[in-house]
């Protein structure tokens, strides 16, 4: 398979009723205007999620004004020019396919077929992949499509919606399946995607890319061969949805793409541009995390992509391809391991977890619990992920070997949330019945008042045994928040400090009663990340990256590299909220002075791409590095040997 290396991504919905389809579009202009902006890889629509083919198929509905063979011509250009082309179909959404046959749609457990457009104008029907001539319908057009020299096919909209049609509820019948438990009925349907997916894939061959988008990508790990996280962060994903998912996706697949958009709404933003320097903040992301960049764009019906767009992504991927000498095969490198049951998509508690950690400068992966964890220096066991027995016995001897384990909330309970799973000097008193909990400091950090502290999440209640390290207090409220016919208690003072311990250390597991990462997520309180500081601080004594001055929080520090250099990352750039949204105008400038450190002994720093020497020192086994300014984003290569 051709390597990716800058891609974009194209979208192409089109509504019935564009009278002059491909009015101004001209393939070759085409191809060239990618060649000249340095992409190398495109996915581009045979179908659309309307149910129209952009190629003249056989099996399908052509777009009805459309002249010739949009797809085909594309791919003969892009193949001109040496840049690969993944095809596009949407197989969980094909709207006139569904309107001719109603009887291949997904039927709700209430008997509809259709739902309300208004909360999602793409999804008010779906599709049944379970029913025999739709089954037949779409392996019979991705046939046609690898007929085409694709070099992959992306499958969007794959979702798993419990179905009650005829035929899954004959299947399930004869399954033994019980038709009234909705998460049994999903259950089947997810099996039904699992079989179906397999199908599409002994199709596709090994030879081609193939991502089938909406799947768990865990879960469909052998099936899919990289994996691409979709994340417009203005809108709708946010910001924070990126970096636990990109933490996650580099522990399954090698190749791993970030597929922003260009777009300042969403999908189908036509008269939406961020602007070049929004778009270089999500390109640095990328690069930040050993990601490759995929920008996200929405082709209008009757016209060319824009010159003057397509000039500023040259130039952002003219730098890209800058650095790709030292980026290509670069992996990125953390202390801490965070363990997941998820096989897909991740929750709050991990974004907060995620944001908490990129403004400690702590690199990090998350990783599935079934999976190898032995190398990580530390790992965290977020609220809500139990411990069964195969799982305890991995952590006991992950402990024996010197590991070190940070559990909060009811993160690292057994499953029947009776106990630690793990042997702890704590004594379990039940989970936490109080909605207005609170915690005091041990040790006072500087510069944070005296004063009870509100969890915002409360977990578990936990008791100090003698050698336990207590460093944090409960403090409970007068009462709960409640109503009690009179009065509603929304007003609940602390009222005292407890026997209970808010967080501890014993041995070499941390504790924190309550769920941090979800309560930064919700409130972002600056004392629940330095709580979590104290305990990486004895924990993670000597973490890859140290900052001594001038870094803010909302600078980001990561490093990546292989194993005869390190490329060290130095994010300035951040959002700003702006009403609803999340904007990046312009880049954030970095004076010149900041000083970070890098464990490691590497006698030349430079600047990439320009080999810039850097002020740097070596002490105590580690790299002292003395940066120069920076506007947004730089990247510094950290060599053992001077070149």
């Amino acid at each position: 398979m051709r390597e990716i290396h800058r891609a974009i991504h194209f979208d192409f919905h089109t509504m019935p009723g564009i009278h002059d389809l491909g009015r101004d579009f001209d393939a070759a202009v085409f191809a060239q205007r990618l060649a000249d902006a340095h992409v190398d890889y495109i996915n581009f629509f045979s179908h659309c999620n309307l149910g129209f083919a952009y190629y003249p198929t056989k099996l399908g509905i052509p777009y009805p004004t459309m002249q010739g063979d949009l797809f085909g011509d594309v791919l003969h250009e892009c193949h001109k020019r040496n840049i690969g082309v993944t095809a596009y179909i949407n197989i969980g959404l094909m709207h006139e396919q569904q309107r001719l046959h109603p009887e291949w749609c997904r039927m709700d457990k209430e008997g509809r077929i259709y739902r309300d457009p208004g909360g999602n104008p793409n999804f008010f029907r779906t599709i049944c992949y379970n029913n025999p001539g739709y089954h037949d319908f779409l392996l019979g057009m991705i046939r046609e499509i690898c007929d085409y020299n694709i070099d992959g096919l992306f499958c969007d909209c794959m979702h798993f919606f419990p179905c009650h049609c005829d035929q899954c509820t004959k299947d399930m019948v004869r399954e033994g399946v019980d038709l009234h438990d909705e998460k049994a009925v999903e259950d089947f349907s997810r099996r039904v995607m699992l079989r179906v997916s397999r199908e599409i894939k002994d199709i596709v061959g090994s030879d081609r890319y193939l991502y089938l988008n909406g799947m768990p990508y865990y879960e469909f790990r052998h099936l899919d061969t990289h994996a691409e996280i979709e994340c417009l962060p203005g809108a709708g994903w946010g910001y924070d949805f990126f970096g636990s998912h990109a933490a996650y996706a580099r522990t399954i697949h090698d190749v791993c793409l970030y597929m922003t958009g260009r777009f300042q709404g969403s999908w189908g933003d036509f008269g939406g541009y961020k602007g070049r320097a929004s778009l270089e903040n999500d390109v640095y992301d990328a690069l930040s995390n050993a990601f490759v960049p995929s920008v996200g764009d929405h082709l209008h019906p009757a016209e060319n992509i824009n010159e003057q767009m397509y000039r500023e992504i040259g130039n952002i991927f003219e730098r890209v391809k800058q650095y790709e000498t030292y980026t290509k095969g670069a992996r990125y490198y953390a202390d801490i391991g965070v363990l997941t049951a998820s096989t897909g998509y991740l929750g709050h508690e991990y974004a907060g977890l995620a944001r908490m950690l990129g403004e400690l400068k702590l690199g990090f992966n998350i990783l599935n619990q079934a999976e190898d964890f032995s190398a990580y220096r530390l790992v965290i066991l977020p609220e809500g992920l139990v411990a069964d027995d195969a799982l305890a016995a991995r952590l006991k001897a992950y402990l024996d070997a010197g590991g070190r384990i940070l559990c909060t909330g009811t993160g690292g309970l057994t499953p029947d949330k009776r106990g630690f799973a793990l042997p702890e000097a704590l004594t379990y008193m039940g989970e936490d019945s109080s909605n207005s909990s609170y915690f005091t400091f041990v040790n006072l950090p500087q510069g944070t008042a005296d004063m009870p502290w509100s969890m915002y999440q409360e977990g578990i209640l936990m008791t100090a045994q003698r050698d336990a390290d207590v460093r944090a207090h409960y403090v409970k409220p007068y009462f709960n928040k409640h109503w009690d016919g009179m009065h509603y208690y929304y007003y609940t003072p602390p009222e005292r400090q407890t026997e209970h311990a808010a967080a501890a250390i014993t041995g070499g597991v941390g504790r924190i009663c309550f769920g941090v990462f979800t309560a930064y997520f919700e409130v972002a309180m600056r004392e629940h990340k330095l709580l979590v500081q104290q305990l990486m601080d004895e924990l993670l004594p000597n973490p890859l990256i140290q900052v001594e001055k001038g870094i803010p929080s909302t600078a980001r520090v990561t490093v990546t590299g292989r194993d005869d250099y390190l490329l060290v990352h130095v994010k300035a750039t951040f959002p700003e909220p702006r009403g609803k949204v999340n904007i990046v105008e312009e880049h954030v400038m970095l004076p010149a002075g900041a000083v970070i450190h890098l464990r490691g002994e590497y006698p030349s720093v430079v600047l990439l791409p320009e080999k810039t020497p850097v002020d740097s020192r070596i002490e105590n086994g580690y790299t002292i590095i003395t940066l120069p300014a920076i506007t947004g984003y730089a990247m510094l290569k950290a060599a053992s040997n001077i070149t």
